[in-house]
């Protein structure tokens, strides 16, 4: 098994009691079972503060993992930036989390551990504003590898959206870019994260004049072999759906049962 993908929700740790520590144990060690494993999905688990207890028993290096929506606090971020992980990480889903404001040091020091293999990194909704924008580029510039990078939701402006394109047509191997409506598009009074109802009102007009000017800077670089879209609703907004219309059933499931339900099928894989 080389590809473990763990329903959403499996964990919640602010349900869990002191008698229940010992599963997330427990669980680590059977992960740690699997030495061929090298990607993990723990998305939309609340994990906040036990990453490192399901992470560091594992003793082959990952090289894709999903935290996305997973309530990390900064200990959950220190782990992951200076564990053995870090350095092996091809592809990265940081989603829900903001990243550049409460962890910025973790945050900067993990995208520098990951730079030499980094292929693909997932920051939607993260909350990265303009003031963190000399941050993210610092973050993203070694990142030399990089072939594809989605960060919508976040509230940039037209001007960041502008100086992180020109970092773009430097990173040599960069081939896809999903980026946000900029923040100028939306009424001053918007509030991020952007509801689905907020989140089409925007001025489309002014939109289509900041799109050809990005486009313009891919294109005088002669790099106009990178795919800039805005998909509004993700990249793929019928399998999500389809993928929530599941979970409603899945979320009736007590957390007991899930962990029961994923401990039995961990050591099946034996």
């Amino acid at each position: 098994l080389r590809l473990l993908t763990l329903p959403a929700r499996t964990f919640d740790v602010r349900r869990m009691t002191q008698e229940d520590e010992p599963l997330l144990v427990t669980i680590g060690e059977r992960l740690s079972e699997m030495k061929f494993l090298t990607e993990l999905n723990l998305a939309f688990s609340t994990l906040t503060g036990r990453i490192r207890k399901i992470l560091s028993p594992l003793r082959t290096p990952l090289c894709s993992l999903n935290v996305s929506s997973c309530s990390l606090n900064h200990a959950d971020m220190a782990y992951l930036a200076n564990s053995l992980h870090a350095e092996y990480l091809e592809v990265l889903d940081l989603s829900g989390h903001s990243v550049a404001d409460l962890f910025p040091s973790t945050f900067f020091k993990l995208l520098g551990r990951a730079s030499r293999t980094l292929r693909s990194l997932t920051l939607e909704e993260c909350n990265i504003g303009d003031e963190h924008i000399n941050l993210l580029l610092l973050a993203l510039e070694p990142c030399k590898k990089l072939t594809e990078f989605s960060f919508l939701g976040n509230p940039l402006t037209s001007r960041s959206l502008c100086r992180l394109f020109e970092l773009f047509t430097e990173l040599s191997m960069l081939c896809k870019v999903e980026f946000p409506v900029p923040k100028d598009c939306y009424p001053p009074t918007s509030v991020y994260p952007l509801s689905e109802e907020n989140l089409v009102k925007y001025d489309r007009e002014m939109f289509e004049d900041i799109k050809q000017e990005l486009t313009v800077i891919l294109s005088r670089a002669n790099r106009n072999d990178i795919v800039a879209s805005t998909p509004l609703f993700g990249s793929f907004d019928s399998s999500i759906q389809e993928t929530n219309n599941e979970l409603s059933v899945v979320l009736l499931q007590s957390f007991t049962d899930a962990i029961s339900n994923l401990l039995t099928a961990l050591k099946k894989v034996d």
